[in-house]
């Protein structure tokens, strides 16, 4: 198949790398994939072009292709789209956001090409007009993550329930690996011994993290456990009243260890060095990509129980999930502290449920069925 894919941003947001790592498994699949995204603002550099580059993709950068809609760009964007797809003649146009589905749906009219999305918010979108309109039988399959935001976008929106369909997030299996071995400088920069019963959190440090229930939930689980160590990942605008200023309690002295921003073999390796990984709300990424991560490198991962994380994280199997409260928190980290054997036996089942549904190929195969589907239509 000839497949388009199109992607209306040009910074490394949250969708980008699912969005790139489906084009390029189907491309190794034999798919003959092209890549478009958005036009960088100049003098920074065009981070998924790049990673697009990177990763054996020629983007196509000749449109703009901004996040937003914008009343002069967007005409000029349709009709140089609709050339485009004259000249390509994809099978499929493959969308990842609201505004890339927009132009989509206007540059095919009368094409015979159908439109396919992927929804990678992990809840709902609003059913205003502009929704209505992009989720409507126009759009002729519509990809989301889980059961329940299914029902809750058939029932929001006009499009027909046989056009949606449920497929799993994935990651790279190869990179994410739970029988890969850490970078050891790595532990020994950030100061951790063997015996160390290490909790990790990857994530932006704003406000809307939660972060208060993670240190008010550590500071109670340092009490009961001597050898706690806590690994913060990430930066952001509100680290210092959000991370720094909670972690200098003297509870937690000499416990907190941040990071800062950890990318490539270095991310994977910090993820190694965790004895468990605490995530408590979606950030930009609703698909909670960080948690497919963590659970193939077999790190148990312990969730709030809310959206997305009730599907990925199964409780007392691969992790646990707690309410937004730091007793329970505290008691979950606690238990798996205590608990060596339980502990190993979230991890051999994290990993081995990664395998069976996370893979990069699973999704691209199902993703294939759902264009045979479409062009079978």
């Amino acid at each position: 198949m000839r497949i388009l894919h199109l992607f209306a941003n040009w910074k490394w947001t949250g969708p980008a790398e699912p969005a790139l790592n489906l084009a390029w498994t189907l491309r190794s699949r034999g798919h003959d994939v092209h890549f478009a995204c958005g036009r960088e603002v100049r003098p920074m550099p065009n981070f998924i072009a790049n990673e697009a580059r990177s990763r054996g993709l020629d983007p196509i950068v000749s449109l703009r292709l901004g996040k937003h809609r914008h009343p002069i760009y967007d005409p000029i964007d349709r009709r140089a789209l609709r050339a485009l797809l004259k000249e390509l003649r994809p099978d499929v146009v493959h969308c990842h956001l609201n505004n890339d589905h927009r132009l989509a749906l206007g540059a095919t009219r009368g094409l015979a090409i159908p439109v396919v999305r992927s929804l990678h918010e992990g809840d709902a979108p609003r059913g205003d007009r502009d929704m209505r309109t992009l989720m409507s039988n126009s759009t002729k399959g519509l990809i989301v993550l889980y059961e329940r935001l299914a029902a809750a976008v058939d029932a929001r929106f006009p499009i027909d329930a046989a056009r949606i369909a449920v497929i799993d997030g994935a990651v790279d299996l190869r990179r994410f690996d739970a029988g890969r071995r850490g970078l050891p400088r790595l532990a020994r920069e950030y100061g951790l011994a063997k015996d160390d019963f290490v909790v990790g959190i990857v994530a932006r440090m704003q406000k809307h993290r939660r972060f208060e229930i993670f240190f008010q939930a550590l500071t109670k689980a340092a009490a009961r456990v001597p050898n706690l160590k806590i690994l913060l990942v990430g930066r952001g605008t509100w680290m210092d009243e959000v991370a720094v200023k909670p972690a200098a309690r003297k509870e937690l002295v000499g416990k907190a260890i941040f990071t800062g921003y950890r990318q490539g073999a270095e991310y994977v390796a910090t993820l190694r060095c965790m004895s468990v990984k605490v995530y408590l709300t979606p950030g930009s990424d609703g698909s909670c990509r960080a948690v497919r991560e963590s659970l193939a490198m077999g790190v148990p991962v312990v969730a709030a129980r809310r959206g997305h994380l009730q599907d990925l994280v199964e409780d007392g199997v691969v992790g646990y999930l707690v309410e937004d409260d730091a007793d329970q928190l505290a008691d979950a980290l606690v238990r798996l502290a205590e608990d060596t054997r339980l502990r190993n036996s979230l991890s051999r089942a994290a990993a081995k449920r990664a395998r069976e549904r996370y893979g990069l190929d699973t999704q691209a195969a199902r993703v294939e069925a759902v264009y045979e589907r479409v062009l079978g239509a």
